[in-house]
């Protein structure tokens, strides 16, 4: 059995930033999803509308928001 430091419940945009920075803090982390694909509500139920309430961001739509995150989240896994 592998020994974890974090499980995330949720790979929507939360939960994929809570990898991401448990990551960066040298952590190890599993992510349980029960969609097919993460990206929790904006990539599964509205992936082409425009989200507006991201900081940093004038907008976004799910799915690029959802692709952003798992590049940032990539970068960490690989070190």
């Amino acid at each position: 059995m592998q020994e974890l430091d974090l499980i995330i419940v949720g790979a929507g945009p939360v939960g994929l930033y809570a990898a991401f920075y448990a990551g960066m803090r040298g952590l190890s982390v599993a992510i349980i999803e029960s969609a097919q694909v993460p990206g929790g509500q904006p990539q599964n139920l509205y992936p082409e509308k425009l989200i507006y309430d991201i900081a940093g961001l004038p907008a976004v739509t799910g799915a690029d928001l959802t692709k952003n995150l798992l590049e940032q989240l990539a970068q960490i896994s690989h070190r």
